[in-house]
Formats: structure tokens, C-alpha cells, sequence
């Protein structure tokens, strides 16, 4: 992988972590990269199609 700027302390690391993806309406968006040191105080990203998607009904086995 290339070397990427962490988001938090702008050094250039040559193991970027992923931390965030930015969405844009009319653009496309952006990776946000943070170096493994300040990888862990981000905040989790949720996933964008967790709440978008209905809940499936549960199976029964017939017995």
C-alpha cells in the first residue's frame, strides 16, 4: 500500500490504517487514513446499510 497522511497527527505512514469513509452526494467521497498509533481513537464507523435494510422474519423449522 502507499504511503498515506494519518488524519490525527498528519505524519506520513507506510501502514495506514483505514479509519473512516466519507460519502459525498455530488462528489464521491474520500478515505480517511490514521497511522496505526491513532488508528484506535477514532470512533467506530457504522455500517451505512445497517438501519436502511428491513429486518427478515425468523425461520421456523417445522418439526
Amino acid at each position: 500500500m502507499m504511503p498515506q497522511v494519518c488524519a490525527r497527527c498528519d505524519k506520513t505512514t507506510s501502514t495506514p490504517v483505514v479509519v473512516a469513509i466519507e460519502h459525498g452526494a455530488s462528489l464521491g467521497g474520500r478515505t480517511l487514513y490514521a497511522c496505526p498509533g491513532c488508528a484506535p481513537t477514532f470512533p467506530k464507523q457504522r455500517d451505512p446499510f445497517e438501519q436502511c435494510l428491513p429486518d427478515r422474519p425468523s425461520r421456523k423449522t417445522a418439526s
